[in-house]
């Protein structure tokens, strides 16, 4: 892992940066930040149901609704 040794200045600018986008999103209802579980980061998989986000583009139980 390589680290990067920034002025003070960048770094504070940094920070100020990623918190305005934390709560940017949390303010939309975004609240994926940091969750090792959302699908967005398992390759699609919802680990809390164990269903993929989507199948062929559509909501999973919605298409499944359909099939069955």
């Amino acid at each position: 892992m390589k680290t990067y040794d920034l002025p003070n200045k960048y770094a504070q600018q940094a920070m100020r940066e990623s918190n305005m986008l934390i709560c940017t999103h949390h303010k939309a209802g975004i609240f994926d930040d940091g969750d090792p579980n959302h699908p967005k980061y398992n390759n699609g998989i919802n680990y809390a149901t164990g269903k993929p986000l989507t199948i062929f583009g559509y909501d999973t139980d919605k298409f499944l609704r359909k099939q069955y």
